[in-house]
């Protein structure tokens, strides 16, 4: 580095120790978005030719973005104990312009402790934005430093107490965004995906706040979504080290939804080595000042980019969820990258337990890998048997939306009474009550069941606890007993983190307010010995479900779902205005 170099970053660095001036914006820049759940496609979404089912919960992270009188970046999560970044960042010299050459000249000294989904998070964004507005603009967005707060919703993080388990009620008393007596590193998560939602909501406000992402009628557009969701994509593969299978971070964009995972080349291509390069700890770590080799990230990462299109290989069919959504969307641009949506059907909910012991996705996910590249033939076959059960699900709840939408009478009825019969008595109901729906509903069960048959299978021949066996009886205990369970599973990958079960709840068939988890399965999990089984309040997403009520403008069913999915809302959101959000304000204001 040189010494005109060193003299111009040192100030930056001594500025950006300075606490004492953090005023918030009167109105900063909010975006959420939600957690996930991958219900169906463990380890086969990472292969474009099998899709997964994922589901988007209630529970969401927050980025608030301001502006900030001194020249640097403060990240704040005040949930934790420590949970402060700092950053100085130094802008690409006025006489750069270039937008690509200034976007790669851009610079971040860290000022304190590490945390690279953070970093990158901001690097990137950042660097769109030069490449997106030009040096000029970009730097007038940066006159001014950035004061951010990220904050999770309760249920991100397990609330258990000397490892007991908080009821149902203890949790509904804690106050929103309750604090953690812990740093962030020390806490225990559940699985909903919050590093994702962390990054792509974080990405999501940063670009709005510096004037790339557009907003209409209250909601990003479409075209915006994109960049964002692939901007996010690239942050959240860079920060873990590997590209992952991305479905999270599709979530926290699109929400429920069929996922076929992207090229992952698309991703590979752009990331380099940015800390200790474009990301420092103080002038002295940086090796020099010379820009590497200059590095366009938007031409990759613009939402028209075909290549982020979701679709099959030529090797595969698309499914008729697919092709449902096409019917409505294959001529509108705005939708191509779009994922085709999947919502649970009216009266079916989610709900979700914390299992306290615990696993390393990459752990098991290098099992799986191994096995298959020894075992190509039998991983192969395996891999169909799971696919076509995991189709057989998105199939069956395709079809109850269509039997709901055709018949609301008969799928309330059948519905109601399977609620209060545990799911092994379904079939002797059927004999006595044989009908069209009700047969809809034991062929999602019995896809459920075959899926998890298969993860099984799948764990036993690599040796990865995929569905281990105490998550085994802890689920066979619950689906048998509790009525009205159509079924459930270990999400993602697997392991001993979590578990999802779908219920039936006739009293929301009509509403789209989620339902609490059933207080018969609340029952067997607070007695439950083997395992330390804790519920979470949060459930499936229900802000925007389709075809809750008949149409009568002359449409077939079929054209009333394409239209409602065409036009369902994203599950990331802008927030207009912090009150809405119960305990919000509390923490802007703790500033």
């Amino acid at each position: 580095m040189s010494a005109d170099t060193a003299e111009n970053w040192f100030p930056l660095i001594l500025i950006g120790l300075v606490l004492d001036s953090m005023a918030w914006d009167p109105a900063p820049t909010i975006v959420s978005a939600p957690g996930k759940v991958l219900i169906a496609g463990g380890y086969l979404v990472l292969d474009p030719a099998y899709p997964g089912i994922v589901l988007v919960t209630n529970a969401r992270f927050y980025a608030c973005v301001s502006k900030r009188t001194e020249s640097t970046i403060r990240v704040r999560s005040p949930q934790f104990q420590h949970a402060e970044w700092l950053y100085a960042y130094h802008l690409p010299k006025e006489d750069v312009k270039d937008a690509i050459q200034a976007a790669n000249a851009l610079r971040l000294i860290q000022c304190g402790d590490p945390n690279p989904f953070v970093a990158l998070a901001l690097l990137y964004a950042l660097h769109i934005s030069f490449e997106y507005l030009g040096p000029t603009k970009a730097r007038e967005t940066l006159s001014c430093g950035l004061d951010i707060m990220i904050i999770g919703d309760n249920d991100y993080y397990s609330r258990r107490v000397n490892g007991q388990v908080p009821t149902i009620e203890e949790l509904r008393a804690l106050e929103p965004f309750a604090s953690h007596p812990c740093t962030l590193g020390d806490v225990h998560k559940t699985g909903l995906g919050s590093s994702a939602a962390m990054t792509t909501s974080l990405v999501g406000a940063l670009l709005l706040h510096l004037g790339v992402a557009q907003v209409e009628s209250g909601q990003l557009t479409s075209t915006s979504l994109g960049l964002i969701h692939n901007v996010a994509q690239l942050a959240h593969c860079a920060a873990q080290g590997k590209v992952g299978s991305g479905f999270d971070v599709s979530a926290s964009v699109w929400g429920h939804q069929l996922y076929r995972r992207f090229d992952p080349d698309l991703i590979k291509s752009l990331i380099r080595h940015e800390i200790g390069s474009r990301i420092v700890t103080d002038q002295k770590t940086a090796v020099n000042d010379v820009t590497p080799e200059p590095l366009a990230l938007l031409p990759t990462l613009d939402a028209s980019n075909p290549l982020w299109v979701p679709a099959p290989p030529p090797s595969a069919a698309s499914t008729a969820v697919e092709g449902l959504f096409s019917l409505h969307t294959s001529n509108s641009p705005q939708y191509k990258a779009r994922p085709a949506p999947l919502s649970l059907p009216p009266g079916i909910q989610m709900c979700l337990a914390d299992v306290d012991t615990g696993s390393n996705t990459r752990t098991l996910v290098g099992k799986v890998s191994d096995w298959r590249a020894q075992h190509p033939d039998w991983a192969a076959q395996l891999y169909k048997i799971i696919a076509s059960s995991n189709q057989s699900l998105a199939d069956g709840l395709l079809q109850l939306h269509l039997a709901y939408a055709n018949d609301q009478t008969a799928y309330t009825q059948v519905l109601e009474t399977l609620s209060q019969l545990p799911s092994l008595d379904w079939d002797h109901y059927y004999k006595s009550h044989p009908s069209s729906t009700c047969a809809l509903f034991l062929e999602v069960r019995n896809a459920m069941r075959s899926i998890r048959a298969g993860m099984r299978e799948l764990g036993s021949r690599s040796g990865a606890p995929v569905e281990p066996p105490e998550m085994t009886r802890l689920l066979d205990t619950t689906i048998n007993t509790a009525p009205g369970i159509m079924g459930g599973g270990v999400p993602g990958a697997g392991g001993y983190d979590a578990l999802f079960l779908l219920f039936l709840s006739p009293s929301s068939v009509h509403t789209h307010i989620p339902a609490p988890a059933p207080q018969s399965v609340c029952d067997i999990w607070q007695t439950y010995s083997e395992l330390s089984v804790g519920p979470l309040l949060c459930s499936a997403d229900c802000s925007d479900v389709p075809c809750r009520t008949n149409k009568s403008d002359g449409s077939n069913h079929v054209t009333q779902i394409a239209q409602a999915w065409a036009q369902a809302s994203p599950a990331m959101r802008v927030v207009q205005d912090a009150s809405t959000v119960p305990g919000l304000e509390r923490w802007l204001n703790s500033a």
